[in-house]
């Protein structure tokens, strides 16, 4: 049984993609029973040499043992590296691994013994990224490296030369129907989440940043898990996410679950609710268990230890406490109406929710971000955009450097197509000594969907000066430039995101290339 997942993820504005050819069973957890078998026997699988086989620009290496191997392998960026995990393996003479100095590729090999399964990683570093396939026969792991010593470059000008050699003829007859701003994947950052986007052709797209607006704002992922077990889904997300997991040994079953560009907190979100769980969150640690069950964190136990007692620290302490108990009656009943409003969020009652936080703002009208929370609620998951309006205004009277508020209000007014109040609002929200990423792309696209591509050009660079250049705003810059006739800037920017080392779709990658040539020609 062979299992395929892929995961990738959006990391400073830059993605990073991960690959993963499961066999036979994941190797975290279900190894199959004639490999435990052989594990209980006290057996290892022995690599003994890496073979490679150079023909036609295509490379294979292959991974000899001494039985047949239950294995990972995985794809990595900045630097290249193909990655392969095999469990219960061992490297006896390391000098015989060593590959062709001229060949171009590094081999480092390490042994994980904090898994179980142990395992010992196989990491091939290559000058750039390239397609490769896998296949196992025998004992052997056979990594097959497609277009090897051809750089991507180089296949990026031969479809472009092959564009460029159509007769004339079809030129002229096909660039007419090329249209730069239909067949570039459009980003529209005033749509709301969970809505997506259909033009005359039947393509969508979804909101590239509309998950920060409904507080999913962690690094994206893209996954395609078959059949595996949640353990394994929990484990992979906690090597993507940096933080702690902890599941609840009752926690059982398998998953079968394909998400595209979403954040992880996201994803975990859809697998607790198909798997009637839940979480808790604190100190970069989530606990994972049954809806069924309750769980409290761990109070902190009084020290044994005898001490004297710090005066100041003693009378602080003391001004704490005071404070404490002279707090006013209406916020402390505020406190207690948030708290129910978060419960009922958590468990999906949204409107229960928002009523409940709108009675805490009439008892605390001073706090500004318990404002701008319920107007991220009307404008995200209830698309009430006056009513997001309204509580952005009540958020920013109260604190008007709120950008994360402006940024609410200057999308709910651009939704009810009020643009100059929306642009005002813009304005307020990139106006921090450094604006937040989703402002200044969102504030780009309203820019250029007032057809005023100057100001969104310069928005986006200044996004990319801050966060770096990412896939979305160099092919959002690429399309300003274009919609406003400077096509020679605008291929100079599609060629760079072709020699940025992006993920770039296949589609998008195709297009890029004729878009150049075609440029070329004209």
């Amino acid at each position: 049984m062979l299992h395929f997942v892929s995961l990738s993820r959006r990391n400073g504005g830059k993605l990073i993609y991960f690959s993963f050819f499961i066999v036979t069973a994941l190797l975290l957890s279900g190894i199959s029973t004639s490999v435990a078998a052989q594990t209980d026997q006290g057996g290892k699988n022995i690599i003994s040499r890496v073979i490679t086989n150079y023909n036609d620009n295509n490379l294979a290496l292959k991974i000899h043992g001494s039985m047949v191997p239950t294995y990972t392998i995985y794809e990595l960026f900045k630097p290249s590296r193909i990655v392969v995990d095999i469990a219960d393996a061992e490297v006896k003479n390391p000098a015989a691994l060593d590959l062709p100095e001229d060949l171009g590729i590094a081999l480092a090999t390490k042994s994980i013994q904090d898994v179980t399964p142990n395992l010992t990683r196989f990491e091939f570093t290559l000058p750039h990224s390239y397609s490769f396939t896998t296949r196992q026969e025998n004992n052997d792991i056979i990594i097959t490296i497609d277009g090897f010593g051809k750089s991507q470059q180089d296949e990026d000008q031969k479809a472009g030369s092959t564009v460029a050699a159509a007769p004339a003829h079809q030129t002229k007859t096909v660039a007419p129907k090329q249209s730069i701003e239909s067949q570039l994947p459009e980003v529209n950052p005033l749509q709301p989440s969970g809505t997506v986007a259909t033009d005359e052709a039947g393509d969508t797209s979804t909101l590239q940043d509309s998950f920060n607006f409904s507080g999913y704002n962690k690094a994206r992922i893209t996954v395609d898990f078959y059949k595996i077990d949640l353990h394994n889904v929990f484990r992979l997300l906690r090597e993507v996410s940096g933080v702690n997991i902890v599941v609840d040994e009752s926690v059982k079953g398998s998953l079968t679950l394909a998400l595209n560009d979403v954040p992880w907190d996201f994803a975990l979100d859809i697998i607790l609710n198909l798997k009637d769980l839940r979480k808790e969150e604190r100190f970069n640690t989530i606990v994972i268990y049954p809806k069924s069950k309750e769980f409290n964190w761990p109070e902190r136990t009084e020290d044994n230890l005898s001490f004297e007692a710090d005066p100041e620290v003693a009378e602080q302490e003391a001004l704490i406490i005071q404070r404490q108990e002279i707090l006013p009656q209406q916020i402390v009943d505020a406190k207690k109406l948030i708290s129910k409003g978060r419960k009922a969020e958590k468990r999906g009652d949204i409107e229960t929710a928002v009523q409940l936080y709108e009675q805490a703002l009439q008892k605390w009208p001073k706090n500004s971000r318990l404002a701008n929370k319920i107007a991220a609620i009307y404008l995200v998951q209830l698309r009430q955009n006056a009513k997001a309006a309204y509580f952005a205004d009540k958020a920013l009277s109260v604190d008007s450097k709120n950008s994360s508020a402006a940024l609410n209000g200057a999308i709910a007014h651009a939704n009810m197509q009020e643009n100059s109040i929306a642009q005002q609002y813009f304005d307020q929200s990139i106006s921090t000594g450094k604006p937040s990423s989703e402002a200044l792309l969102s504030y780009a696209a309203f820019s250029e969907k007032l057809n005023h591509y100057d100001a969104a050009v310069k928005l986006l660079l200044k996004h990319d000066a801050i966060y770096g250049q990412t896939l979305n705003s160099m092919v959002a810059r690429a399309r300003c430039l274009d919609k406003k006739g400077d096509h020679e800037t605008a291929t100079e920017v599609y060629q760079a995101i072709l020699l940025a080392g992006f993920r770039v779709p296949p589609d998008l990658r195709k297009y890029i290339t004729g878009r150049t040539t075609l440029n070329q020609t004209m």
